[in-house]
């Protein structure tokens, strides 16, 4: 007889929340996305969930298992695992079973201006140099899977204002782009910058190891520090030097 796995799912239909255990097949390699799959096509039809390539690029999958949030794609069900427990990320509303509402988080992604904005009018073609990009690119490997936002203490614990991981990742790649001539640190104050409170959850958490909090947003926090504070601070010292 084949060893079968318990897969205990949090399923929603949008108004009320519950629990549902299936039993699936144990599979060498499979990995949770197998799993939720299996399920759909063999045993609830009706259950809701989102995926697109099914390895690890398009950040669709997130899923919260044993409450962590993961990839499901990516995740392997190990052989000894009796037991699984599986639901959607808890820091979104729930629209069905897996299937969340990211529009808040669009809407943020709206006002701290997610485009490139250059003062270079120069119509002939603009060479970039590796150097150049090296500082960029890390953000740029976000997959958008809100991994991150769903890790976040402020986003799911507190009603702070805070734009959030995701979108402060996509303010860096945009301001160390080597073309980019708006700054965008009063932006992200406005958006609660400062309420991140540097657990680097966010960080631990990223499936494309991308560092969140050391190189997206204690830079930004310093640059704030820089233009708001420091030239406050040198005219205090001055007006003292006076006295």
């Amino acid at each position: 007889m084949s060893k079968k796995i318990n897969i205990e799912i949090i399923k929603n239909d949008g108004k009320k929340q519950y629990i549902k255990n299936y039993m699936v097949p144990f599979v060498d390699k499979i990995r949770v996305l197998g799993a939720m799959k299996h399920i759909q096509e063999n045993l609830d039809g009706d259950l809701a969930f989102r995926w697109n390539c099914g390895e690890g690029i398009c950040g669709s999958c997130a899923v919260e298992m044993d409450g962590k949030p993961v990839l499901a794609c990516k995740t392997e069900i190990l052989e000894n695992t009796k037991k699984l427990t599986l639901g959607p990320l808890k820091a979104f509303p729930i629209i069905k079973d897996f299937v969340f509402d990211r529009s808040k988080v669009d809407e943020q992604a709206k006002r701290i201006k997610p485009y490139l904005i250059t003062n270079n009018k120069e119509e002939s073609f603009w060479k970039m140099h590796e150097n150049d990009i090296k500082d960029s690119a890390e953000m740029r490997t976000c997959i958008d899977c809100l991994i991150c936002h769903d890790s976040c203490h402020v986003i799911r614990n507190t009603n702070l204002k805070f734009l959030g991981p995701r979108n402060i990742v996509k303010a860096a790649a945009l301001e160390k782009h080597p073309m980019n001539s708006f700054n965008r640190s009063k932006l992200l104050k406005e958006e609660g910058l400062w309420n991140c409170n540097v657990t680097r959850c966010c960080t631990d958490n990223c499936p494309q190891d991308i560092q969140i909090t050391q190189n997206a947003i204690i830079p930004f926090k310093e640059k704030d520090v820089n233009e708001e504070i420091l030239p406050i601070w040198k005219l205090f010292k001055k007006s003292k030097k006076r006295n």
